[in-house]
């Protein structure tokens, strides 16, 4: 068993290990990428379930993605690391959650033996509910539907109840949707289904120095490719710094072409905060693109470049002005 913040939040590997914490559980089952509006809807269910069956709640949800394993030459980008997927379901009110490890071996069991395995041959897990969306789908080759789950768990005494999806603009809501606008730089869409707005959650890391010791503007490096990304640019952007504290600043999402030269497509997301003193290596922030200002582009020379950032610092501060007078 391993504890994410044990003051807050219990976070487990296997069903059976809910039971150092609880004698009768309801899980919710699902991916839970992106913690969407349709995800918040099934954790409201949980909660009331829990309640009525005076049980405990908890969240079941695979890592890595089943389709990362199952199509691992297109794997889908993640919304969210499980970390922030924790963070954002606690906020939900659930406190506990099983995060178990998706396999081949996982994958290839039919919904009666993944039910068997992990619920029904587990004497110390009492299971007295099972809450899912409408669509879930489980079991080799997905073979198992909330009808079939139904007509497997009712006879061991387990009740289950299945959420209907979440609709905007006449389409539901849901992580494929949502990973689709922001590629195509739709935050605003992308804000509307995730009930927050987009953000990149990252710990920041070393990166090549270029910014500070050529450029003259430090930046923090945030560097996960498992993340959606929305379009390489530059975005005027909030940074939360943990504690309530946000920072104004800018960020560039993209390959470098002008610094880097070397052919390397993989993403880099730097981060310069305004006016900010301090260390921010080892730090797990959370950045909010506000503005596009600028697409990603090829520059002539690291001086051409320079010239191009003083521009975007000051585009960046009056687009964050800007901000904060709509939302006042």
């Amino acid at each position: 068993m391993s504890k994410l913040n044990h003051k807050e939040h219990i976070l487990v590997n296997h069903p059976a290990e809910l039971s150092a914490f609880g004698n009768r559980w309801v899980l919710a089952l699902g991916t839970f990428d992106g913690v969407h509006l349709g995800h918040r809807s099934v954790l409201r269910e949980l909660l009331t379930m829990a309640e009525e069956l005076s049980a405990c709640p908890a969240v079941m949800f695979f890592e890595p993605l089943p389709r990362q394993v199952l199509n691992p030459t297109h794997p889908p980008k993640l919304l969210n690391t499980s970390e922030e997927k924790v963070r954002l379901m606690s906020s939900c009110g659930v406190r506990t959650f099983v995060r178990m490890p998706f396999d081949l071996a996982l994958a290839s069991l039919s919904p009666s033996e993944f039910l068997q395995k992990y619920f029904f041959e587990v004497p110390e897990l009492q299971l007295v509910g099972l809450c899912c969306g409408e669509e879930w789908r489980f079991g080799a080759r997905n073979a198992g539907d909330v009808a079939l789950l139904q007509q497997l768990v009712t006879p061991h005494g387990v009740e289950v109840r299945a959420v209907p999806p979440v609709v905007l603009d006449n389409e539901k809501i849901s992580s494929s949707r949502i990973r689709e606008a922001v590629a195509r730089g739709d935050l605003a869409l992308a804000e509307k289904m995730l009930g927050r707005p987009y953000d990149i959650e990252g710990v920041v890391s070393h990166g090549a120095g270029v910014a500070s010791t050529k450029l003259h503007t430090p930046t923090a490096n945030l560097v996960d490719e498992r993340l959606q990304m929305p379009p390489y640019g530059v975005y005027a952007a909030r940074t939360n710094l943990g504690e309530g504290t946000e920072w104004p600043g800018i960020v560039y999402i993209g390959d470098a072409p002008t610094l880097r030269g070397d052919g390397n497509d993989h993403p880099v997301v730097e981060l310069h905060l305004f006016d900010f003193q301090g260390d921010l290596y080892g730090r797990q922030l959370r950045v909010i693109p506000v503005e596009f200002l600028r697409e990603s582009r090829v520059f002539p020379s690291a001086e051409a470049l320079q010239a191009q950032i003083r521009q975007d610092l000051a585009n960046a501060r009056a687009a964050i002005s800007r901000s904060h007078a709509s939302e006042n």
